[in-house]
């Protein structure tokens, strides 16, 4: 990595940083340089301002995400269950990083239209994600009776999902985060079949 890169980076791992101590709302640029390590003229030699420096932060926050959220469904165990992993990963990682999450969750939509319309991209790549995973599922549970999950669908249900965890981030209520994943499971499970979970079991139980 090149001299540039390295300081390009730490002054965004100095940003994650300080909104995990202070939030973005009070985290200043003199305090991202300083935990960087650099001055104030190479952060603005490196980001215009602090939404700049946001959106590269983002930008890495969400493909480190939905990397995790992917590497945790390996169709191992029951399809439900595998569905589940998704979700769990995901709001596990939310749970873990407060004011990250709040930062994303509702500060990144008030600030300028590419802030949110990195927010809009991110929730196009994850019913994406949903879409394709849910595909590679009915490939491998062949005997489960399924449907093809439509986009449209996928971001419904993200839409939903979001929307409760958005209520419980402002709440302050993080510790709930877990309680949404049979929530979520549920309607992405329903969506794309018919089968009760007792059922689910039964059918594993005479294909194996």
């Amino acid at each position: 990595m090149t001299r540039g890169g390295d300081q390009r980076q730490r002054v965004i791992e100095a940003l994650a940083s300080e909104i995990a101590r202070a939030g973005y709302g009070g985290t200043k640029i003199q305090d991202i340089a300083r935990v960087a390590k650099v001055s104030l003229r190479t952060f603005y030699e490196t980001f215009p301002n602090k939404e700049a420096c946001f959106l590269a932060l983002y930008e890495q926050l969400t493909d480190g995400l939905l990397d995790m959220i992917t590497a945790s469904i390996t169709f191992e165990d029951s399809w439900r269950e595998e569905m589940a992993k998704g979700f769990n990963t995901h709001l596990q990682a939310l749970e873990s990083a407060p004011r990250l999450t709040y930062a994303c969750m509702i500060e990144l939509a008030t600030l300028s239209p590419q802030a949110r319309q990195a927010r809009q991209q991110w929730m196009d790549r994850v019913s994406a994600t949903i879409c394709d995973q849910i595909e590679q599922g009915r490939q491998v549970y062949r005997d489960i009776p399924s449907r093809p999950l439509t986009p449209m669908m996928a971001r419904a249900i993200l839409g939903g999902v979001t929307e409760m965890v958005i209520d419980l981030v402002v709440r302050n209520e993080f510790n709930r985060l877990p309680e949404l994943v049979d929530v979520a499971t549920e309607l992405l499970w329903s969506a794309v079949t018919n089968v009760p979970v007792t059922a689910e079991r039964g059918i594993e139980a005479v294909a194996h």
